[in-house]
């Protein structure tokens, strides 16, 4: 059953990535003083930017937490279109201070994105049920590599695998975590600016015919912060 979002509004995407950065942070260290570890799954794109940023500064117990992207295109990690860099990047100070980075991004020749996937998956079975996800949300409603068209979405029956191939319409082929490892997460984030996705997450909530509609079938209510700028 879906559940309403809980909305925290800023005026600046500034404010937002700050308040998200901490909101996050308290997540991992109350999930490693309870389990020992803790793990959170990230996005890659221009906007969560200065949120990965805020999130490194943060004075957590890094050793004993693992970070992903919630999704990659299947490319190598130094090329142009890939995400994985700029996240590296960003979260540079987490990952001096011991934070172990899982990449989806192939280490060499691989068979293709089933394969990738496949291995990928046997790095993150451990750290399951994730502690914190964090997702964006595209002008079209997609979160993760989760794109409107893919049938897998339109039946419940599917079973996913931890980590899925995607191969949507116009773009790269791509890895993303699946919707049952997105919405089994122990807290869930959505962070988006911009007067227009606003909109598109407004009539997503009442037609549920987008992939962020997802999010709100979680076990964990969704969190979204969000900036008109």
């Amino acid at each position: 059953m879906s559940k309403q979002p809980v909305l925290h509004l800023f005026p600046k995407l500034a404010s937002a990535s700050q308040a998200l950065a901490e909101w996050v942070g308290s997540g991992l260290r109350r999930a490693v003083e309870d389990h020992g570890q803790a793990s959170a799954a990230l996005p890659g794109g221009s906007t969560p930017g200065p949120f990965l940023v805020a999130l490194a500064k943060q004075d957590l117990p890094w050793k004993f937490i693992t970070l992903m992207p919630t999704d990659e295109r299947f490319v190598p990690a130094d090329h142009p279109r890939s995400n994985e860099r700029m996240m590296m990047t960003c979260l540079a100070p987490a990952l001096a201070n011991g934070a172990r980075w899982v990449s989806f991004a192939p280490d060499g020749p691989v068979a293709g994105p089933e394969s990738l996937a496949a291995g990928i998956a046997l790095a993150i079975e451990p750290r399951l049920p994730l502690s914190v996800v964090v997702s964006g949300m595209g002008d079209d409603g997609h979160i993760a590599s989760l794109f409107p068209g893919d049938d897998r979405l339109a039946d419940p029956a599917h079973l996913w695998p931890v980590v899925a191939a995607a191969y949507p319409r116009g773009h790269e082929p791509r890895l993303t975590l699946s919707p049952p490892v997105l919405r089994a997460s122990r807290q869930i984030a959505l962070l988006f600016s911009g007067l227009r996705k606003q909109q598109v997450f407004a009539d997503a909530l009442l037609a549920r015919d987008k992939p962020v509609a997802l999010l709100t079938d979680a076990s964990a209510p969704l969190n979204v912060f969000l900036s008109p700028d």
